[in-house]
């Protein structure tokens, strides 16, 4: 089991993708061993006033959020990632609010089934909203660390914008079985990260409560915070 730091780099503008400055810095810096390509897929609702546990609901903190998301690592699975109402920010400790439900659902007819049914039977209840992704997302190897970076676009078809670069490190398990714990272990990830020198990116840690589906947690968080 690998532990795994998530970062998102905003866009500065609507016209400059940050990802050309993050391959530079990495390929000058650390020199890394190309890995396979990755990709993303992410559909997110929001839970209407009738779907929600409070009636009078009508902030989108006071929604819950439900989440179909495919990642890479998980070639046999999508996720629907149910998030209960106020989530925390991203500076404080995700375990401030109960955990997201995870359920796993099989990559096929049954992830198409449950999103047709979600935007055509269930809009009462969840509200489609803005979907993300991410193609021809890059991998490499520095040492113990993989890295994965791609551009997260929103948007469904040729009308995608660019909102900015998601940044997954992890160290391997044999890296980690010699780092006495995982705050540690974060620790050097993080002063990896640094050594890059990309100021202005949200950090994402793991929810130390719930040890089940971390990376998913993880990429969940970070992409209902873009919402």
């Amino acid at each position: 089991m690998s532990t795994t730091v998530l970062y998102f780099l905003p866009t500065t503008s609507a016209d400059t993708s940050p990802l050309p400055r993050v391959i530079s810095r990495l390929t000058t810096i650390y020199n890394p061993s190309l890995l396979q390509n990755w990709s993303l897929k992410q559909r997110l609702f929001r839970s209407t006033a009738a779907g929600s546990s409070d009636p009078t609901a009508t902030k989108p903190r006071d929604s819950r959020c439900l989440q179909i998301i495919s990642l890479p690592g998980h070639p046999q699975d999508s996720y629907a990632v149910i998030t209960p109402a106020e989530q925390p920010t991203a500076t404080q400790s995700p375990t401030a609010t109960a955990a997201a439900t995870v359920i796993s659902i099989p990559i096929g007819p049954s992830t198409d089934e449950l999103n047709q049914l979600l935007l055509t039977r269930l809009t009462s209840l969840w509200q489609p909203r803005q979907s993300y992704s991410v193609v021809d997302g890059l991998g490499y190897q520095v040492g113990d660390f993989r890295m994965r970076v791609g551009e997260v676009r929103q948007g469904i078809g040729g009308s995608q914008l660019v909102r900015g670069v998601a940044i997954e490190i992890a160290l391997t398990s044999q890296r980690d079985d010699r780092v006495e714990s995982r705050e540690e272990t974060e620790q050097m990830i993080m002063s990896f990260f640094e050594e890059l020198g990309l100021t202005g990116a949200k950090t994402f840690l793991s929810d130390r409560e719930h040890g089940d589906f971390q990376d998913v947690r993880l990429w969940c968080r970070m992409l209902t915070l873009k919402s």
